[in-house]
């Protein structure tokens, strides 16, 4: 805690001389604008003094609280350190609370970018073909960012689904084009998302 300035009081200082040079005034004239001019002086005196105890009361609160709330940072982060005093990582295998907070609020920036993003779409489009083009990449980047946080291996499963129905589409290809002596039956591909 800071100690105060030298000068810090000096108006409270100025006020109880105005006060005193007042009252000497006041007691020697004996006039009622004399005793009224000490009145006023000594109701500022009186307030300059409540001030100045008042904010220096509040100044120490104050340092005491930021000394309070460091010293538990400290107790805080020595209890949370790692025992090799290096940065500790949040795993995000772990499973622990800290890793699926840090994993929604990854996934909340996600939805965030994209709502941002759709509405430059919606404001440029048909206005500025490259901006509508950049803010649409970052759609894609940022949506895929996020099917990767909550399923690290989407783009794997993506594949093998888009594999698993070119494979059935060539299948149904076949049996139709057998079943019509290769003219076909006009059906159209199978397309879609396959859901675990």
């Amino acid at each position: 805690m800071s100690k105060p300035g030298k000068f810090t009081g000096m108006g409270t200082i100025v006020l109880a001389l105005v006060f005193l040079v007042a009252l000497v005034f006041a007691a020697n004239n004996s006039t009622v604008l004399g005793w009224v001019i000490a009145v006023i002086a000594f109701g500022w005196l009186v307030l300059s003094t409540v001030v100045y105890i008042g904010v220096h009361k509040a100044a120490a609160f104050g340092a005491r609280q930021v000394h309070l709330a460091q010293a538990q940072m400290a107790q805080q982060n020595s209890a949370n350190a790692p025992s090799d005093g290096g940065t500790r990582l949040v795993s995000q295998e772990s499973g622990s609370r800290s890793a699926e907070k840090a994993r929604e609020l990854k996934l909340d920036h996600s939805f965030k970018i994209i709502n941002v993003q759709t509405g430059v779409v919606r404001e440029y489009l048909g206005k500025d073909a490259d901006m509508v083009a950049r803010a649409l990449d970052t759609i894609d980047i940022t949506a895929a960012n996020g099917r990767g946080m909550i399923n690290p291996n989407w783009e794997a499963q993506e594949a093998k689904m888009d594999a698993a129905m070119a494979k059935k589409n060539a299948e149904r290809q076949a049996a139709a084009g057998q079943k019509t002596d290769g003219k076909g039956t006009g059906e159209d591909p199978v397309s879609g998302v396959i859901i675990d």
